[in-house]
């Protein structure tokens, strides 16, 4: 089916069956027959997906790629956030992809350059920028031909590089990428003002620094619906030594509902006291976990470590804008079963470990644990390598 041949017909097919399971459709194929089924099952199964990751343009009629590519691309709180970042007269997405970051981005410039190698992709994202009155520039071209061509130097340039080796194994090292980041960057700031870069949630942050010559200004730790979803680094044309890096928390409107901002300077110059557990137990988000600076952290909410390899917190007094989850701390308890059973008859909590020497699934065996339920148990080592599970209620 030709991407200008979504008609009336198969919208409504697409707006009546929207809640069906995809694999079933395809087989009402006889009640059906001038429609192509496989096709718009798997329609169905991507925008079942784009209803909460991309819900502007689920309301339109915009044509989504196969689910798995739908899962790999920017959500759209993610995506606006950073068009939050930039502004400017022109700019240029070099791994234009399905499209929703260059979507996003172009509405803060008036010159907007979508850059993809993949003409099923350039076609898909001339269509759907049509669909959303989208003033795009569709260019079907490798992203180092398009910035060889460039007569103009523009103010942006963005770019997401894909992180699949030859053998479609996962791969974090920007040289490894596609297009190599490292090789680019000398004619990347011949070409541009500003470049910001995507990444992958699992990349190391200092070490991806260090390989671009320590080129990099600011880090930006995305965390939406309390995962961290991607890593974006606004690149200097001179090296800093002390880059700021900022966690951020995500609503789903692609506001930030929290920010911390550190550098590893003041990490390494903040101070931190060590306390056994007192009222209350804090874990930080994902977010704050990536960032790595509880020193920081703590000196902010005025907390404590309950030692220096277990990244929990403690206080006495409540810290409602602490950027994670709250506990209150009922029981103090031996790693004992029968203890345990003293204080938990039914034997089911939720169990986390936090720098203890025994595997999580061990742990539950040994002290005959389930799952479930509104307790919640951390089993974590003290500041005197003391080894103790400690019995919380989650706050709200």
């Amino acid at each position: 089916m030709e991407l200008n041949d979504r008609n009336d017909k198969i919208w409504e097919f697409i707006n009546n069956l929207e809640q069906d399971h995809p694999a079933q459709l395809v087989l009402k194929q006889k009640q059906y027959p001038d429609l192509p089924l496989k096709e718009l099952a798997s329609q169905i199964a991507s925008r079942q997906k784009a209803k909460t990751k991309l819900p502007e343009w689920y309301a339109e009629k915009v044509w989504f790629p196969p689910k798995l590519s739908l899962e790999q691309c920017s959500s759209e709180a993610t995506a606006k956030f950073k068009s939050s970042l930039i502004s400017g007269e022109s700019f240029a997405d070099l791994t234009g992809g399905f499209g929703i970051d260059t979507y996003y981005l172009s509405q803060k410039f008036s010159q907007n350059h979508y850059i993809e190698q993949q003409v099923e992709l350039c076609e898909l994202a001339k269509y759907n920028f049509g669909v959303l009155n989208s003033k795009i520039d569709i260019h079907h071209s490798q992203s180092e031909t398009f910035l060889e061509n460039i007569q103009k130097p523009l103010d942006w340039i963005y770019l997401d590089p894909a992180r699949r080796g030859d053998e479609n194994q996962k791969v974090f090292l920007w040289e490894d990428c596609s297009p190599n980041l490292v090789e680019l960057l000398h004619l990347l700031f011949e070409k541009a003002q500003n470049i910001m870069v995507k990444a992958a949630p699992m990349q190391d942050v200092s070490r991806a620094i260090t390989e671009l010559d320590n080129k990099v200004k600011a880090v930006y730790i995305i965390e939406w619906q309390g995962e961290v979803k991607e890593l974006l680094y606004i690149l200097s044309k001179e090296a800093v030594e002390y880059p700021e890096i900022h966690a951020v928390q995500l609503s789903d409107d692609g506001n930030p509902s929290f920010i911390f901002a550190g550098n590893k300077l003041k990490e390494t110059e903040s101070f931190i006291d060590f306390k056994l557990p007192q009222q209350y137990l804090y874990e930080p988000s994902p977010a704050m976990m990536k960032a790595g600076f509880f020193k920081q952290m703590a000196q902010k909410f005025q907390l404590s470590k309950l030692h220096s390899n277990t990244n929990l917190f403690t206080s006495n007094e409540i810290k409602e804008e602490f950027p994670g989850r709250r506990f209150k701390i009922i029981y103090q308890i031996p790693v004992q079963k029968k203890e345990l059973k003293k204080h938990l008859p039914e034997m089911k909590a939720n169990l986390a470990s936090r720098n203890f020497p025994m595997p999580i699934a061990q742990l539950k065996k040994k002290l005959g644990l389930k799952d479930g339920g509104d307790k919640y148990l951390f089993a974590t080592t003290l500041r005197g390598e003391e080894k103790t599970l400690l019995f919380c209620k989650k706050m709200k």
